[in-house]
């Protein structure tokens, strides 16, 4: 992933700020689900730098709803405070950029990201460490879903509709259908009609079913996490675009971490699916095991970004 690194540098910037102009142009996000971020009791809000070696500081992001998220990794912290033997305390964050911060800045030991918040932040030294594996499989997809009542079928009905992004850099949120519209010789400020930042896969999944968007991309391995706890949804939306395959969330560390701490880490999430403790964890995760990454899985990710800036940077029609 090293080619023409510079110019993708200098493509992602412009991506971010595209994605930041398209934010500041949005209406009527007072009427998405709103959520707080206040942190629980697992929760730190001002993380100092990593002085204390008797507490493992985790970043999570809010993927899901900050409350359901923190619950949902409970047990994680749980089992690695077991393995590791410190004090698990869990970080939470409600954008992607915020944990790569924190990561970057050393102020946590260990992050769980999406993926196009690590090919983001591979140049601030974030390391894949270990993804998760569902059904076999280390990958997902960004799915496009619509109410099942609605009328659209494919991409092109969704000219001049309202849609759902996520977070600014998540991969299946916002970058996946980025580039599909890209695809289309357009920018989303042309071909919506509006979008609107939900910051948690759920929450776009209820924009849609409340029909506050016309449609959103998600993560499917969210997507299947809602419908397993409420079957009802798939008679409820509809997916109308299933984005290639990459490389799922991954669990990433700052290439700095102490080398001891990094074995250890990674030892014990390879280790989960076979500890009680570790496999009640990855139930609340809906995960079956976690295995070595795969770089490679990562770049058609910056494929689509390196895609994308060129016609981001065009003047918006009239």
């Amino acid at each position: 992933m090293n080619k023409c690194r510079s110019g993708f540098y200098v493509k992602l910037v412009i991506l971010l700020v595209f994605s930041m102009l398209i934010l500041s142009g949005c209406q009527g996000t007072a009427n998405l689900p709103q959520v707080s971020i206040k942190p629980s009791d697992h929760s730190q809000t001002n993380p100092q730098p990593l002085e204390n070696k008797d507490v493992l500081k985790v970043g999570i992001s809010s993927v899901l709803s900050p409350r359901e998220t923190v619950e949902n990794y409970q047990p994680f912290a749980d089992y690695l405070q077991k393995k590791i033997g410190r004090t698990v305390q869990l970080v939470q964050r409600q954008t992607y950029q915020e944990i790569n911060e924190l990561v970057k800045n050393q102020e946590v030991d260990v992050a769980f990201i999406c993926s196009g918040a690590y090919v983001v932040g591979e140049k601030d030294n974030l390391e894949l460490l270990a993804v998760p594996e569902v059904n076999g499989k280390s990958t997902y997809q960004s799915y496009i879903i619509v109410n099942a009542n609605s009328s659209i079928q494919q991409i092109m009905d969704l000219k001049g509709q309202v849609f759902g992004f996520t977070d600014p850099i998540s991969f299946s949120g916002t970058i996946a259908p980025t580039y599909m519209v890209t695809q289309l010789k357009t920018t989303p400020k042309d071909f919506f009609g509006r979008v609107v930042y939900t910051y948690s896969h759920d929450n776009s999944i209820k924009a849609v079913l409340d029909n506050v968007v016309s449609a959103a991309g998600v993560d499917s391995l969210v997507y299947q996490y809602a419908v397993s706890k409420d079957p009802t949804l798939k008679n409820k939306l509809r997916i109308i675009v299933e984005s290639p395959e990459v490389g799922s969330p991954p669990v990433v560390v700052n290439h700095q971490i102490d080398p001891n701490l990094k074995t250890a880490l990674q030892e014990a999430l390879l280790q989960m699916d076979s500890d009680p403790i570790g496999r009640k964890a990855l139930k609340a995760l809906l995960y079956d095991r976690f295995v070595l990454p795969n770089p490679k899985a990562y770049e058609p990710i910056e494929t689509m970004v390196n895609a994308i800036p060129a016609l981001a940077q065009q003047e918006p029609k009239g």
